[in-house]
C-alpha cells in the first residue's frame, strides 16, 4: 500500500450478514488474520518496545513478526506441541508473548495467559487445570516462584518444559527431567528446525483459555474459539477512527480479554503500530515519544488523568482562572452540539483561544495526536467521560465480559454523533441482548434485569467445569452475565449493577453499589472504596484514602492529628470528617438517593492489592476477604 494515510484497513462488515461463522474473506483463525495483515502491511511497523531501560525503541515490521511467529511455531513442534493442546504464558506484555500466542494458533493449539503478579497458588491451579505442554515465563523470579508452588515430580510439569525469557540462568530449577531453555537458545534452534505443515484453519477450534479471576473460589477457564474472538474483531473493523499506520500505546495486560482482543488482535487487524509501554508509572512520558493516535485503558487510568490535570489547575490563581474559562467555553460548545463522547472542535475566537492555551497543553501530555480512546473492563463515570471530551479527545465506553470475547456493546461503532452518555451504546453486529426482569424485583426499577447475551462471541463453556457452564448458559444458547441493566426503546444498553452485589436495606430499598463506588472515586480523597449495607438500616463505606490528598486536606480542616498513617485512619474524628466531606461534596443528586448515603465509614490505611489478597489479578475487590479483614469494625457499627 503506497499511501496509507487515514485509510481503513478493511471494508466495514455488513451488520445484517450471517454472523454464525466466517464469510467471504473473513479470517478463520488468529494466524489467518495475521497473515492477511502481513500480506497487506508487510513492511509497516508492527511492534515497538524498549528492550532495556535507557535504550531507544526497537521496531519490528509485520513481515518480521510473522517470521518470528513461524520460528516459534517450529520450536514448539520440536518440543512436542500439537493441535488441540495448550501453552501457558506467565509474562507481562512483550513481543515474545504475542509471537508465542500466534505460533500456538498456527498449530491449532490454544494459549493461556497469566499475570506475573498472581499468587503462585493460582498459577498452580491454572496449570494443573489446563495441562499446558509448554510454559513461557518472564524471568528467573517468576520461575523461582513457579518452582516453589508446582509439584516436585517431573511428570506433573509440562512435557515440553519451560522457556525462560531473558539471558539470566535459572536460580531455582524445576524437578530433574524438566527442561529449562532460554528464549534466545530456543529461537536459535527453531530457525533450523524442519518446515511446518500447513496452518490449521478450524474457526471453531479453541484459540484462548482465559481464566477469570473470580472474587470468590478458584478461577474458571473460559474457552474462546477462533471465531469467538474474530467475530468481535470483524464486527467493529473500520468503524472507529483507527487507520493503517496509526500508533497505539499498549499497556492493557494481554492476559485479560479486553487487552488481548483489542490491544493486540484488533490492532494487528487494523494495521496499527503497536507500541508497548515499558513502565506503567510513566505512561504519559512514553506517550511523548510514541505520540499515539489511539489508546485503550481502564477507568482507573482515566480517573487518575482527570485528578492530575485538575490538581495542576489548582496550583495557582492564574491556572484556576484559565482552566475555569476553558471549562466554561468547552462545556457550552459541547452542550450546544448535543453530541456525547465525540470530540467537538472549538468554535469562535474565545473558545479557540482557551482551547489553545489550556486544552492543547493537556492533549500534549499524550503526545498531541490522540484521536480515539476506548474505556472498558469497568464502568466509566459519565463525569470523567465528559471531562475527557472537554479536553478534546473522543472517548467511548464498551461493555463486555471474558465469556463474550469480550465485547457486547459500545458507544462509537454506530457512527459519529450517535453515542450516548449513561449508556454503553448499542450491541455490536451479530450480538443480541435480552433483559431478564424475573431475577430482579425492585419496584422502583421495573425495567431492570439480568443481561443475557446471544451471539458468535459467546464462549464455548468453562474448561473442565460443565456444572459452572450450565449455571450461566440458557437453554437457547444465551449467556447470563450476572450484570443488571436496561435497554432503551432504541436499543441503548445501560448497566445498573451486578445481580450478586445488589443488596436490600432493612427498609426494603435496593442499592446497586458499583456506580456509586465509581462516583466516589472521583473525589481526590478516595483511592479505593466499597459500599455495603446488607441487613442494615443504612449503608456504610470502607475506604482506602489517598494519602497525598488527605494529609493536606486534614491539616487545612484544623484537626489536630498525631501518630502514623494507620493511627490517623483509625481516628474517629478523621473518619467523621471524611464522611461529612464526602456526603457534602461527592454524594450529589441525582447520582445518590437519600437512602443510599452512608451513615458510617471505615478507613483502611493499607492499599488493596493482589499481594494482600484483597484484589484479583484483574484488580477487582475480593469482597469476602475485605469484609473478613474488617469484620470486627463492621459488627461494631450501629
Amino acid at each position: 500500500m503506497a499511501n496509507t494515510e487515514m485509510q481503513w484497513a478493511w471494508p466495514k462488515a455488513d451488520a445484517h450478514r450471517d454472523w454464525s461463522q466466517p464469510a467471504g474473506d473473513d479470517p478463520h483463525t488468529l494466524y489467518d488474520m495475521l497473515m492477511q495483515s502481513v500480506e497487506r502491511f508487510g513492511d509497516h511497523p508492527c511492534f515497538g518496545w524498549i528492550q532495556e531501560k535507557g535504550m531507544g525503541r526497537v521496531n519490528l515490521s509485520y513481515l518480521e513478526f510473522s517470521s518470528l511467529v513461524d520460528s516459534v511455531a517450529r520450536g514448539f513442534v520440536s518440543k512436542g506441541l500439537i493441535g488441540g493442546e495448550r501453552i501457558a504464558l506467565i509474562t507481562d506484555n512483550c513481543i515474545e508473548w504475542a509471537a508465542s500466542a500466534y505460533a500456538a494458533n498456527r498449530l491449532g493449539a490454544a494459549y493461556t495467559g497469566m499475570y506475573t503478579h498472581q499468587h503462585g497458588s493460582e498459577w498452580k491451579f491454572i496449570i494443573d487445570d489446563s495441562s499446558p505442554t509448554i510454559i513461557i515465563v518472564a524471568n528467573t523470579g517468576v520461575l523461582d516462584r513457579l518452582s516453589a508452588n508446582l509439584s516436585d515430580k517431573a511428570e506433573d510439569w509440562p512435557s515440553g518444559g519451560v522457556i525462560l525469557l531473558g539471558e539470566e540462568e535459572a536460580n531455582e530449577l524445576p524437578p530433574e527431567g524438566v527442561e529449562v531453555e532460554n528464549w534466545s537458545a530456543f529461537i536459535s534452534a527453531s530457525r533450523t528446525a524442519p518446515a511446518l505443515e500447513r496452518p490449521r484453519s478450524d474457526h471453531n477450534s479453541l484459540a484462548s483459555l482465559i481464566y477469570t479471576s473470580g472474587t470468590t473460589g478458584n478461577p474458571k477457564g473460559v474457552m474462546l474459539s477462533n471465531w469467538n474472538l474474530l467475530s468481535n474483531v470483524v464486527a467493529v473493523q473500520s468503524v472507529f477512527e483507527i487507520y493503517v499506520g496509526d500508533r497505539n500505546a499498549a499497556f492493557l495486560p494481554w492476559a485479560h480479554s479486553f487487552g488481548s482482543t483489542f490491544d493486540l488482535h484488533y490492532m494487528l487487524r487494523s494495521g496499527v503500530h503497536i507500541n508497548l509501554i515499558s513502565d506503567l508509572r510513566r505512561i504519559a512520558d512514553e506517550c511523548q515519544v510514541i505520540k499515539p493516535h489511539c489508546m485503550l485503558a481502564v477507568p482507573r487510568v482515566w480517573n487518575k488523568f482527570h485528578d492530575r490535570v485538575n490538581a495542576q489547575f489548582q496550583t495557582s490563581g492564574f491556572k484556576r482562572f484559565m482552566s475555569g474559562q476553558a471549562n466554561l467555553y468547552s462545556a457550552k460548545r459541547i452542550r450546544k452540539s448535543g453530541i456525547d463522547c465525540d470530540a467537538v472542535p472549538a468554535k469562535g475566537f474565545s473558545d479557540k483561544l482557551f482551547d489553545t492555551l489550556v486544552w492543547k497543553k493537556v492533549r500534549a501530555r499524550f503526545g498531541g495526536n490522540l484521536r480515539f480512546a476506548l474505556s472498558g473492563a469497568a464502568a466509566l463515570s459519565p463525569d470523567i467521560a465528559g471531562f475527557i471530551q472537554k479536553v478534546g479527545f473522543t472517548i467511548y465506553e464498551g461493555y463486555g465480559l471474558t465469556e463474550t470475547s469480550p465485547l457486547v456493546s459500545a458507544n462509537g461503532w454506530m457512527g459519529k454523533g450517535k453515542s450516548r452518555l449513561h449508556t454503553v451504546g448499542q450491541p455490536i453486529s451479530g450480538v443480541k441482548i435480552k433483559i431478564d426482569t424475573s431475577v430482579w424485583d425492585d419496584p422502583d426499577n421495573p425495567d431492570d434485569g439480568e443481561i443475557i447475551v446471544y451471539g458468535p462471541n459467546v464462549m464455548q463453556g468453562y474448561w473442565n467445569n460443565p456444572e459452572a457452564t450450565a449455571d450461566v448458559m440458557t437453554d437457547d444458547g444465551g449467556f447470563r452475565t450476572g450484570d443488571l441493566g436496561r435497554l432503551s426503546d432504541d436499543g441503548y444498553l445501560s448497566i445498573t449493577g451486578r445481580v450478586k452485589s445488589q443488596f436490600k436495606l432493612e427498609n426494603g430499598k435496593y442499592v446497586s453499589p458499583a456506580p456509586l463506588e465509581e462516583n466516589l472515586k472521583l473525589s481526590p480523597l478516595v483511592e479505593q472504596c466499597v459500599l455495603d449495607g446488607r441487613n442494615r438500616k443504612h449503608t456504610y463505606l470502607i475506604i482506602h484514602p489517598n494519602k497525598e490528598a488527605m494529609e493536606p486536606a486534614l491539616k487545612a480542616s484544623g484537626l489536630i492529628l498525631s501518630g502514623d498513617w494507620t493511627e490517623i485512619c483509625s481516628d474517629a474524628a478523621v473518619r467523621s470528617w471524611l464522611l461529612d466531606e464526602l456526603r457534602e461534596k461527592a454524594m450529589e443528586k441525582p447520582t445518590w438517593k437519600g437512602f443510599e448515603k452512608p451513615d458510617a465509614i471505615i478507613l483502611d490505611a493499607e492499599e488493596w492489592s493482589t499481594d494482600n489478597d484483597l484484589l484479583t489479578p484483574s484488580l477487582k475487590v475480593k469482597l469476602r476477604n475485605l469484609m473478613s479483614r474488617h469484620e470486627e469494625e463492621i459488627n461494631s457499627l450501629n
